[in-house]
Formats: C-alpha cells, sequence, structure tokens
C-alpha cells in the first residue's frame, strides 16, 4: 500500500470514528452530593440542582408546572423485584399524589424514606399494600416529577426492609398541559448504559483500525 493509499484509509477512518463519537452525548450520571448541593434544593428552589442516579439533566416538574387533574405516568424503578406496572398521578395544584402498582405482592409495606429510616420510623408512617386487584398497590405522596424519591419496600418473605427509589417522568404528561420546558438533554440511567457501549464499540474500532494500520506501516518500510 503506497503512502497515498494509507493516508485515505487513515483519514476514512477517522472521519468514521467521528461519527460514532457525535452520537455519545448523554450525560454522567449525577450523584448525591449535598457538600456541593446535589441532590438538594434552596428555598428559592435551584432548579439546577439534580437530583438522583436514576435521572440527570431533568427539569424538576412541581404541581405548579402543569394543570390540575389525573394522569397515567411513566415510572422508573431502581430494582427489578419493585417493578412498577401502572403509577396514577393526580395534581391537586397544590400537592401530588400517586397510586402505584407493583407486579406482585412481595411487598406489605412501603415507606417514603430509606430502609433505615423506614425501620426506625412508627408503623402507623407505614403505606400498607392494597391487594384488592391481586397486585400491590400503594398511594404515596410525590414531591416532584423527574426526581428520585426513596421509597423503602418491606419483604413479606424475609421480613426486611430494601432501599428502593422511583422516579416519576414529566414527559407522560401531555405537552399542552404543561407549563415548563422540559430540559432538551435530559435522560434516564438506561441512556448512560447505553452511551457506555457505544464507547466500548468505538474503543474496538480504533484497536482494530490502529492495528490494520500498523500492518501495512510495517510491509510498506520494514519488509
Amino acid at each position: 500500500m503506497d503512502r497515498h493509499r494509507l493516508l485515505t484509509v487513515l483519514v476514512a477512518a477517522v472521519l468514521m470514528i467521528s461519527a460514532f463519537i457525535t452520537t455519545v452525548n448523554a450525560d454522567p450520571v449525577v450523584i448525591k452530593d449535598e457538600e456541593k448541593g446535589i441532590g438538594t434544593e434552596t428555598a428559592e428552589r435551584d432548579r439546577s440542582l439534580q437530583d438522583g442516579t436514576l435521572i440527570y439533566s431533568m427539569t424538576p416538574v412541581y404541581p405548579e408546572d402543569f394543570d390540575e387533574g389525573t394522569y397515567n405516568v411513566q415510572t422508573l424503578s431502581s430494582s427489578r423485584f419493585f417493578t412498577i406496572t401502572d403509577a396514577e398521578l393526580t395534581n391537586s395544584g397544590r400537592s401530588l399524589r400517586a397510586v402505584i402498582r407493583i407486579s406482585s405482592t412481595s411487598y406489605a409495606y412501603i415507606y417514603p424514606g430509606t430502609a433505615a429510616e423506614a425501620a426506625a420510623a412508627d408503623q402507623s408512617d407505614w403505606i400498607p399494600a392494597d391487594e384488592s386487584s391481586g397486585f400491590g398497590e400503594f398511594t404515596i405522596d410525590v414531591e416532584a416529577l423527574n426526581k428520585e424519591i426513596p421509597c423503602a419496600a418491606y419483604s413479606k418473605k424475609k421480613s426486611k426492609w430494601y432501599d428502593r427509589d422511583i422516579a416519576f417522568l414529566a414527559e407522560s404528561i401531555p405537552a399542552d398541559k404543561l407549563h415548563v420546558e422540559l430540559s432538551a438533554d435530559g435522560g434516564t440511567i438506561a441512556d448512560t448504559q447505553e452511551a457506555a457501549m457505544k464507547v466500548i464499540y468505538i474503543a474496538l474500532g480504533i484497536i482494530i483500525i490502529g492495528g490494520i494500520l500498523n500492518h501495512f506501516v510495517k510491509r510498506r518500510f520494514y519488509e
């Protein structure tokens, strides 16, 4: 392979890699850090401080940010053992409340906090399951959409509290009901995992292309 053809192959490889790189646009997941202010809010409700490990770079949506009413909303859960199959959210204008249904009857109670907080709380503060539908249903207060909410769950089988985190997605609310503009760059942990796989594929492509180029360079100059 002459030098001109080698340069052509190199340019083509760079362009191909660049095309892949431009598709990897997911930001890193924001981890809670109270010392840095991430995951907390000031009295003025600074919406630039994003929260959680389920979602990132998304605008929190509060009761006053969309029309009153009842909506079926999409949710995220940090555990496959606490899969939410249905969520009905009601906005009273001053507060949000949701009825969530999970895919089993494995949990007797949930608690709006961590497992440690639930274990220390009075049982009257635990939210019991309604199993009349054949599945576990719970009614929970929601601070905001697009915001991670700690939701400890009490396992019947293990007689133990487990930490779970859930989030209600504002993209489920019809656009004409919203009073705010959602972040165009927001995403979920799944987006980050997809981006990570793309990076791995790019790295493998660079290694393969580098090996091929190295082979031809050695043949051209050393044989």
